[in-house]
């Protein structure tokens, strides 16, 4: 082990604790902190370690890593857990009397004389479900805007066809006139015959 990782472990101290509730419960997303008040954690250990906080997990378990001294063994450190304080001595020495590693872990239960306001917990469920269901939400209408455009689309199109005027090429001046007038055309302006004129119409229509 190199001296910077001796070094690091050797001022570290970490308390992995569970937390229960009142009526046995685990206790989820409650603050722990160190308490720094008069009389409370000694002075040296707030020093380091003020401000220092953490959150139980659903399953009312935290992980509160602290800055501790070997000098510090024996020390009383008071955590505030929802408001509730709790004593825990600094044991830094193992069975052997002898400080190591090992030493610097600790595992720890708390039971507080009350339940947990669950207030918090649904906050977080409720932000979560907004999370999930409006982005989907807007998937559905914007899926549903563009199903229903094409069919629009399709109808203006069919009503357009319905309207529009069917046109027809003249075959003595190639001149594009409405195929219902196109035998008036060719009477007046070609000076064709009515017959004739009819007859011109309706080999144009036939093509």
């Amino acid at each position: 082990m190199n001296v910077n990782a001796e070094h690091e472990w050797d001022h570290t101290y970490t308390i992995n604790g569970e937390v229960f509730q009142g009526d046995g419960s685990t206790a989820s997303d409650v603050e722990v902190k160190i308490d720094c008040s008069v009389g409370k954690s000694e002075p040296s250990l707030c020093e380091e370690n003020i401000g220092r906080s953490e959150r139980t997990s659903m399953s009312g378990k935290f992980q509160l890593a602290l800055h501790v001294h070997s000098t510090d063994h024996g020390l009383r450190l008071v955590l505030d857990i929802d408001g509730q304080s709790f004593n825990h001595t600094i044991n830094l020495n193992g069975d052997d009397g002898q400080q190591t590693e090992e030493d610097r872990t600790v595992d720890a239960e708390f039971t507080l004389d009350h339940d947990v306001s669950k207030m918090g917990m649904y906050i977080i469920i409720a932000l979560v479900g907004m999370t999930i269901t409006v982005p989907f939400l807007y998937v559905i209408r914007n899926s549903k805007s563009s199903t229903n455009q094409p069919q629009v689309s399709r109808s203006s199109l069919k009503k357009k066809a319905s309207t529009s005027v069917e046109m027809a090429r003249c075959p003595k001046c190639d001149v594009k006139v409405k195929e219902s007038n196109l035998e008036s055309h060719l009477m007046k302006v070609h000076h064709q015959s009515e017959s004739k004129a009819k007859e011109l119409a309706e080999s144009v229509k036939d093509e």
